[in-house]
């Protein structure tokens, strides 16, 4: 991607049929669909406001109603999910994984009006948002969800589970640390085993618990897209989506 966020023409060899599908009923697009994507990564990627998307995008409205559309339709679920398989591919892997790895970050919420945010995190202190994500033994982004920061993490992590698995028939494992203990009723009636890691007894200080680590680092790319700096969307929806949009970002240079 250049300076301004443009796909590169493999890049969107790779997407091109899900943003802008064969056969599509109804008039012709009037703004090519490349462009759109294109705006909407720059938007993810600088944190800019939409009624400031530069000159050299489309109109910033009929981005964001384009936006609507895509986030309704899961578009960038299935770009996110066909991307991590592809590279998985190339790293002469099974493209759909037999473990995956789960955990959540806590993040504040930016926005004024009405908003799903509220209080929560460690100690019930930050007021905003719960990003759960799966992530293969690669540190590839398979899945992600948003919700109210209140929330327990089994509880969200168990939502984005159910919603995934049948996505990923091999699976047969989910690692996580001991935060997800609460995950083992639905490990035992899936028939997957849970695997807990936690550090050695008498550790002191932090040390990176392999493979969970490959969670971090994930969570530390997509934090590299501004518009995640804080979750400044109104519904759990949207919030979900740009986590979405930011993964096939990700992706796409890992493509």
């Amino acid at each position: 991607m250049g300076f301004a966020i443009e796909l590169t023409d493999e890049q969107w060899r790779r997407v091109a049929d899900l943003f802008d599908p064969p056969g599509r009923r109804g008039a012709p697009a009037r703004i090519p669909r490349r462009q759109m994507v294109d705006a909407m990564l720059f938007l993810g990627r600088t944190g800019c406001q939409w009624r400031y998307l530069p000159a050299r995008y489309p109109p910033w409205g009929a981005v964001w109603q384009q936006w609507c559309r895509w986030r309704a339709n899961g578009v960038w679920e299935r770009a996110m999910a066909r991307l991590a398989a592809q590279v998985r591919v190339r790293h002469e892997r099974e493209p759909i994984p037999s473990m995956v790895m789960i955990d959540a970050q806590t993040v504040k919420g930016g926005r004024y009006g009405p908003t799903f945010h509220n209080a929560g995190g460690r100690g019930g202190r930050t007021i905003g948002t719960k990003r759960t994500i799966l992530v293969e033994i690669l540190g590839l982004p398979l899945s992600a969800r948003a919700d109210p920061a209140r929330p327990h993490d089994v509880r969200a992590g168990r939502d984005l589970l159910c919603d995934s698995l049948a996505g990923l028939p091999r699976v047969r494992a989910i690692v996580a640390d001991r935060g997800y203990r609460g995950l083992r009723n639905l490990a035992s009636r899936r028939n997957l085993r849970l695997d807990i890691k936690a550090p050695p007894k008498g550790q002191t200080g932090f040390r990176p618990i392999a493979p969970l680590y490959k969670v971090e680092h994930a969570f530390a790319q997509l934090g590299r897209w501004r518009r995640l700096s804080r979750c400044y969307e109104g519904s759990e929806a949207s919030a979900t989506a740009w986590l979405e949009v930011a993964s096939v970002g990700y992706l796409l240079g890992r493509a």
